[in-house]
């Protein structure tokens, strides 16, 4: 049975609702009605997303909240995300990649796509009862422990993976979209140092000025090396913790719209260097990427040797910086936390830079 694909967060009815879950194959009782609670409101311009609080007639409940996920509404912000891909991305995503990943992960209760009239819409498991992870404090040892892992375990089950050859819908690193970022870095450089070239060392920003023009030839090298699934927005915000795990918490994973492929440094690069308190950075990164470099290995997939991942990350760290400094000036700022957080993003990655003597790489090409 075809059901309409909702275009608006007010078209999950109780109807809707109760015909997704016959074609999920649920067999819950009808939702008799639905309380739609909109969250993370400023948080994702290219989407809009609703708690449902549900209520049921006679007969087997179904989950009393569900989270609902569409384009955004509005108008010049949808065919954006269009043209990234981002809504189609997701979809597939869950239809064919969740399945075959052994993660903790939201379950898809409806999964509506339709590219000719970019209609797009996701019924989920309501994960909310987990703990969120937060970006601007910075992860414990623990959740940066058990992040890694769960990264790791998505980068082994894909590496050199022939099934992920066959998935035309996921964009190499060398995308027409990524080829645009250096003239985009390029734009937005002299408003990154006037806005937070305070955070730079005086050092700094010459060396970024030599780095950003080679940026293309650099994704271009690195998409020859580009052997596994990656999620590219790895990061607190993103994750959910479940402490009734140990030793470590389970991690669940969200927001999968920008998938694509790489060599796994594009998941760990920025997680290391923005996720992490600097001094906990400093005294942990090596465990970490032991602990990352271990998953892999008993998987028999990644980087032939320890020196050669460490390598890959110090070079990442260099792109990243960039990276979060066009960011910083180019997204929203909706509250006084965006801006905190975006400082503090510059703030870590500049110092991962610094710390890791990353600019020795400009003029390698990431070779």
């Amino acid at each position: 049975m075809a059901i309409n694909i909702p275009a608006t967060l007010d078209e999950f009815t109780a109807d809707w609702l109760t015909q997704a879950f016959e074609v999920a194959e649920k067999n819950y009782a009808p939702v008799i009605s639905v309380n739609a609670e909109r969250i993370a409101v400023g948080e994702g311009f290219l989407g809009e997303l609703a708690r449902l609080h549900l209520s049921y007639g006679e007969g087997i409940p179904g989950p009393a909240t569900a989270i609902a996920k569409i384009p955004t509404t509005d108008g010049l912000l949808k065919p954006l995300g269009v043209m990234l891909g981002v809504y189609e991305r997701e979809s597939l995503f869950y239809e064919q990649v969740a399945p075959r990943l052994a993660i903790q992960k939201p379950a898809i209760y409806y999964n509506g796509r339709d590219n000719e009239n970019e209609n797009y819409a996701l019924l989920m498991e309501d994960v909310g009862r987990y703990r969120s992870g937060d970006h601007l404090k910075g992860a414990s040892l623990p959740e940066a422990q058990a992040a890694i892992k769960t990264a790791a375990q998505i980068h082994a089950r894909w590496w050199d993976s022939e099934e992920l050859a066959l998935m035309d819908w996921v964009p190499p690193l060398d995308s027409p979209i990524n080829m645009g970022l250096q003239n985009l870095y390029e734009q937005s450089w002299p408003t990154v140092i006037d806005q937070y070239g305070d955070l730079y060392p005086d050092w700094l920003p010459a060396k970024l000025e030599e780095f950003i023009p080679e940026i293309s030839q650099w994704l271009i090298n690195w998409a020859e090396r580009s052997r596994t699934l990656t999620h590219n927005d790895f990061r607190l915000d993103n994750l959910l913790f479940d402490d009734t795990k140990e030793p470590l918490p389970g991690v669940i994973v969200i927001d999968f719209q920008l998938v694509g492929r790489g060599d796994g440094s594009g998941d760990i690069s920025p997680f290391l260097g923005c996720n992490l308190d600097i001094e906990l950075r400093r005294a942990q990164e090596m465990n970490l990427l032991q602990d990352y470099f271990d998953v892999m290995q008993a998987e028999e997939s990644g980087y032939s040797t320890f020196e050669e991942l460490v390598d890959q990350i110090d070079k990442s760290h260099l792109f990243w910086l960039v990276n979060w400094g066009n960011t910083a000036v180019t997204a929203d700022h909706p509250n006084q936390r965006a801006e905190d957080l975006f400082t503090a993003i510059l703030q870590r990655s500049i110092a991962a830079v610094v710390d890791r003597d990353s600019v020795q790489y400009i003029g390698s090409l990431g070779n």
